[in-house]
This record gives structure tokens, C-alpha cells and sequence, in this order.
């Protein structure tokens, strides 16, 4: 059994703390950021922004997943979880993004009303401060992506890479809603729920896809068939394996979990058979990011 060096041990705890302090001034940033933007639109009047507070919400949630991830799914199996805790994110992730779903779709019929108002009647221009709250919105999310990138490359870590890649996204969206209220200072009205309709169709779209993933890793749906076929290719190469039975894989949280089945040859002891087995898992463990166990069945090839 390899034991880790005291250097590897600090390294470790170092990147961890390192992690956690950016998951939580993303959770933060982001809170604060919708509640913001919240304000400003119900002050405004402008249905852009308010749409852009939903993605920073979005990204909220993006956020306190990872954090979940950090705090309970890395807790070790027990005997009433014995496949650890890692549905806990899955959970949290499918119930809010059915609330951004709804409040999505209440602001995207309000905001078809609006644009139908402007090219039948008359509407007025949101306050300018929206202006300004977009343009924050837009510096704060680069400002923002830019730190979580720095941090996800340092420790490989591909949560908070989709984090730096939602605000990198939700920096463009704030620069439209930005342009939109220009436009409305120059008389063009229906520019604010116009691109409120756009933000909340992309919005149910994503997360109505946040959703399917949140169900898969609830009804334990399997990996991708790439990841399985990666996987034999790694067990075939460890001396002893004679076939491959069968391998089954499932998502726990942001980690996958192997059931494999192998055979050996039949004149093999049993002592050679678990060393055979240590050795699947010790390289599969090395071999593979993301990986939270692995249940080793081994049976004797019969030609």
C-alpha cells in the first residue's frame, strides 16, 4: 500500500481550501449579483434585466452545487448510503431548476405582452439606471470568470471551469441587455422585453436540460458508452485479466461509481485472483478523474 508523502498531504489540503474559497465567492458574487439586478429591474421597469437576474440565479445554483459537492458528497459510504452521498446534488439541482423554469415562464408571458404593447400602444422606456446595472453586471461576471478559470486549471477541476464558463456567458447576455436599453432611449421600446423573451427561451432550455441531468443521476441512469469502452481498455491492459465480463457504471454527484465483473484463468489461486483485483482498482483509480469506487467481481475463465 503506497502511502502519501507529508508535501503531498499539505498540496492536498491546500488545493481543497483553495477550492472551497472560490465556490464560495461564486455563491456569493452570484447571490448578490441576482439580487441586484432583481431590485434594479422591478425599479426600472426593465424586463431584460430582471431575465438577467435569472441567470446569475442560475449560476447561483451552479454554485451551492458545488459547494453540496464539497461539503456532503465527499462524505465516505456508510451502511445506509453505501454508495456514498452524491445524490444530494442531483436533488438540489432538480428542484431549482423547476423553480427557475416557472419563474422563467412567468416573466417570458409578461415580456410577449410587453413586445406586443410597443407595436400597439405605448410604453415607456425603462429608467436608465438598468443601464448601469447591466454594465456592472457585465464587469463583475468577467471579473468573476475570469478568477474561477485561474482556479479550475490550478486544480483540474471541471465544476468550477462550468462555473467560469456560465459567467463568461452571462457577461454577454448583460452586454446585450446593456445595448437593449440604449436602444429604448432612442425610441426602439419593444429592444428591453425583446430580449427578455430571447433570455427566458434560453433560460427554459437550460434548464429543462439542468433537469434530464439531475434525473439521470437520480434514477441512476449510466455513463456515456465512450467512458464504458475507456474503462475496459484500461482494466485489459493489467496483467492477468483474461476477459472482461461486464461493466457497469453510475453518476454519484460529480463522480462515477464502477460495478465490473473480470475473469482470470480457472488454475489461479485465490491470493493471485485479489492481487489481480487490487491491481484493476489501484489502476483504475490512477488512470481515471472523478472516480468515487469500484465493486471488483473476479470468476474463473472456462474456454
Amino acid at each position: 500500500m503506497h502511502e502519501l508523502s507529508q508535501n503531498h498531504i499539505v498540496e492536498y489540503v491546500e488545493c481543497s481550501d483553495c477550492e472551497k474559497k472560490a465556490a464560495w465567492i461564486s455563491l456569493i458574487s452570484n447571490l448578490i449579483l441576482a439580487f441586484f439586478k432583481a431590485v434594479v429591474g422591478f425599479i426600472s421597469g426593465s424586463k431584460a434585466i430582471l431575465a438577467d437576474s435569472l441567470y446569475s440565479f442560475k449560476d447561483f445554483v451552479t454554485s451551492l452545487v458545488v459547494l453540496i459537492g464539497l461539503k456532503f458528497s465527499v462524505k465516505p459510504a456508510d451502511e445506509n448510503h453505501p454508495y456514498g452521498h452524491g445524490k444530494i446534488e442531483f436533488i438540489a439541482v432538480f428542484l431549482i431548476s423547476i423553480f427557475i423554469i416557472v419563474a422563467a415562464i412567468f416573466l417570458f408571458i409578461h415580456s410577449i405582452k410587453d413586445v406586443w404593447i410597443t407595436f400597439h400602444g405605448r410604453i415607456k422606456a425603462p429608467k436608465f439606471i438598468a443601464f448601469w446595472a447591466a454594465i456592472i453586471s457585465v464587469v463583475a461576471n468577467y471579473k468573476l470568470s475570469g478568477y474561477l478559470h485561474c482556479v479550475a486549471e490550478r486544480l483540474r477541476s471541471p465544476a468550477m471551469l462550468a462555473n467560469a464558463k456560465h459567467n463568461h456567458s452571462d457577461a454577454i447576455s448583460s452586454g446585450f441587455v446593456a445595448v437593449a436599453i440604449l436602444g429604448t432611449r432612442i425610441g426602439f421600446y419593444f429592444l428591453d422585453p425583446l430580449v427578455a423573451v430571447i433570455e427566458t427561451i434560453d433560460l427554459i432550455k437550460l434548464s429543462v436540460g439542468m433537469v434530464k441531468d439531475s434525473l439521470k443521476g437520480i434514477l441512476d441512469a449510466s455513463v456515456d458508452e465512450p467512458v464504458i469502452q475507456h474503462v475496459e481498455s484500461i482494466v485489459k491492459l493489467v496483467p492477468g485479466v483474461r476477459r472482461i465480463h461486464s461493466v457497469v457504471a453510475r453518476k454519484v454527484g460529480q463522480d462515477m461509481w464502477f460495478d465490473i465483473v473480470i475473469k482470470v484463468e480457472q488454475n489461479l489461486t485465490l491470493e493471485d485472483g485479489d492481487r489481480i483485483g487490487c491491481q484493476v482498482k489501484e489502476t483504475l483509480m490512477k488512470k481515471l478523474e472523478n472516480i468515487a469506487g469500484v465493486n471488483l467481481s473476479i470468476k474463473p475463465y472456462l474456454p
